[in-house]
């Protein structure tokens, strides 16, 4: 499974952090917001307080206040504004015409309201709190007088303010709709702003990928551009790494080089003793070393230029594959093995002879080399590809080994003399060609190669 990209997974985690810092933000200005709106209607209703005071004379121990006020709304039935004054005893001894719809209910219900209105008078206390009359929210505001008598005695009374909240609700409704729009708007630019600012941050990686592309290529062999400090280190280190791998692909490839050059004065040896052996031995012996010079030929072809693209050659796959059936038929002549050839007409192969030939030798030697008595070949044309498959009726290769045997140096029966190389050169060269090397059980019993190359 795929991971995610870089962009896709910081642009995924402030898209999920982003919903909780922006709530918690308009938590807080809510707050902040009703706090101020609550502080505001406290000042207000602490001013209509003191306009009472000023407005209230006390006459032979009785408090008396006027009928009309600067206020208009103490006079106004349903107004949302109301005052009650009430003494030590808890007892209401004037009530402005407004608060009239709320008289029984402001009788029945003690002095201490909910949310711990103290009943208790404290001279100069005041007190802010909300409760309810007839099922509607109110704010109060209570402010605890003490008046002097003429005996030398104070009198308590408390001036207590109602006023309806429906104005500070519509408020706040007002305030919170609009606070979410513009957070809502503020999330959705930041989130675009976050998507921009990840795209240019995350630039110099796609360049990065752009050089890595073109030295897969082979146009570059080295990462040539300019990057941010943090990224330079990183491209500093692959070119090393780079670096590296070209010098020991050049040592590989001098060694090559040196070891085909070093074979050739002795198949000149063995090629200039051929004639004091017999006919048979001498036509053996020179299409092996014909075949040994041909592939020291291609070696060297390769490390000198590196090059395995197809040629536009085309080649007769039946006549390979009987060319080299009759020479593996001679080496392994003490067992008598049968070779079946059926190759359709039209398989050709359009590429270096010596490449499928290459192939076709390392993989028929095994099949020669582990089958009891019979060898097939069949090639034909499937959709774009030509398919070949080698089979035996060997012991075959158990499902574990399957994929390691095509491996450098990995070899199943450790038996029989080899190195392990022989498959993995015929894996090389048809990945070369964009085809593709894979391994069955072969209707005779032992093990099937399936080359598929296209056509």
């Amino acid at each position: 499974m795929r991971l995610p990209s870089l962009a896709s997974r910081l642009l995924l985690a402030s898209t999920l952090l982003l919903p909780l810092f922006l709530g918690l933000t308009g938590y807080a200005l809510t707050q902040g917001f009703e706090d101020s709106l609550e502080a505001a209607e406290a000042e207000s209703l602490q001013s209509q307080v003191y306009l009472l005071l000023g407005a209230a004379e006390l006459e032979d121990t009785q408090l008396t206040l006027p009928d009309a006020f600067a206020e208009p709304r103490f006079s106004q039935l349903n107004s949302g504004l109301l005052a009650l004054v009430s003494n030590q005893k808890n007892e209401r001894i004037w009530l402005s015409e407004s608060g009239r719809l709320y008289a029984d209910e402001l009788d029945l219900r003690p002095s201490s309201e909910e949310e711990a209105l103290d009943s208790t008078l404290t001279r100069g206390r005041t007190q802010f709190t909300r409760s309810t009359l007839a099922g509607k929210p109110f704010f109060i505001f209570t402010h605890d007088v003490s008046w002097d008598v003429d005996n030398g005695q104070e009198q308590l009374f408390r001036f207590s303010i109602y006023h309806e909240q429906s104005i500070f609700l519509a408020e706040r409704r007002a305030y919170r709709a609009q606070l979410w729009r513009w957070l809502g708007a503020a999330g959705v630019l930041l989130v675009l702003m976050q998507w921009l600012i990840l795209r240019w941050g995350l630039r110099p990686l796609r360049f990065l990928a752009a050089d890595l592309m073109d030295i897969e290529s082979g146009d570059s062999e080295q990462l040539k551009g300019d990057y941010p400090e943090e990224v330079q280190q990183v491209t500093d280190n692959l070119n090393a790494v780079l670096l590296r791998e070209q010098q020991q692909r050049e040592r590989y490839r001098n060694s090559l080089n040196d070891l085909a050059h070093s074979l050739k004065t002795p198949l000149a040896v063995l090629r200039s003793s051929l004639g004091s052996t017999t006919q048979a031995q001498d036509s053996l012996l020179e299409s092996q070393v014909i075949r040994m010079d041909e592939i020291i030929g291609r070696q060297l072809q390769r490390a000198i230029t590196r090059n395995l693209a197809p040629q536009d050659k085309v080649h007769n796959v039946e006549e390979i594959a009987q060319r080299l059936g009759n020479a593996l038929e001679k080496v392994y002549r003490d067992k008598n093995i049968e070779f079946n050839v059926d190759i359709s007409p039209d398989c050709s192969f359009n590429g270096d002879a010596r490449d499928l030939m290459e192939v076709l030798g390392n993989i028929l030697e095994n099949a020669f080399k582990y089958c009891r008595q019979t060898v097939q070949l069949r090639a034909s044309n499937e959709a774009l590809s030509m398919v070949m498959r080698v089979g035996d009726d060997g012991p075959g290769i158990p499902a574990a080994l399957q994929q390691d045997i095509l491996k450098r140096g990995a070899r199943a029966d450790t038996a029989q003399t080899g190195q392990g190389i022989g498959l993995s050169m015929a894996v090389e060269i048809i990945s070369g060609y964009g085809g593709s090397l894979e391994l069955e059980t072969s209707e005779l019993g032992g093990a099937e190669f399936v080359i598929s190359l296209p056509s």
